[in-house]
């Protein structure tokens, strides 16, 4: 039985998204890549939070779109780190910035099931793309 968890955590981890923890070297990531940072933002104990971590992030749609298109960032939403006037009472909040300029794209408040997340991110991504 350890075993089998120990296998299903593996292939769990091989397939999760990878997500900056830090603010300016993520956003320096996006600037080198050229594409634009989702600055997810989460609290404790959120049930949508743990929901788009454990759903929507985990969809193979979602998970390959923003691997291909944007720099993910996940942080607490006191992070240090972070910019004042990304902060926010509530969660989950994500921001899609510019990594050229460092401007806001815009920001959505609350959680997406899998297919209206995806529409959201290629809306955000076009955004970007036309803003350039």
């Amino acid at each position: 039985m350890r075993y089998l968890l120990i296998v299903f955590l593996t292939v769990i981890s091989l397939h999760a998204l990878v997500m900056e923890e830090n603010y300016d070297d993520a956003l320096r990531k996006a600037k080198v890549q050229e594409r634009p940072l989702m600055a997810y933002l989460y609290m404790r104990n959120c049930r949508t939070c743990a929901y788009m971590d454990t759903e929507v992030f985990s969809d193979p749609e979602v998970r390959e779109y923003l691997e291909q298109h944007y720099v993910v960032l996940h942080l607490y939403t006191n992070d240090r780190t972070l910019p004042e006037d990304l902060k926010v009472e509530m969660s989950p909040v994500f921001h899609f910035i510019d990594s050229h300029n460092g401007e806001m794209i815009e920001s959505i408040m609350g959680g997406r099931d899998a297919k209206r997340f995806l529409e959201l991110l290629k809306r955000s991504y076009k955004d970007y793309i036309d803003g350039k």
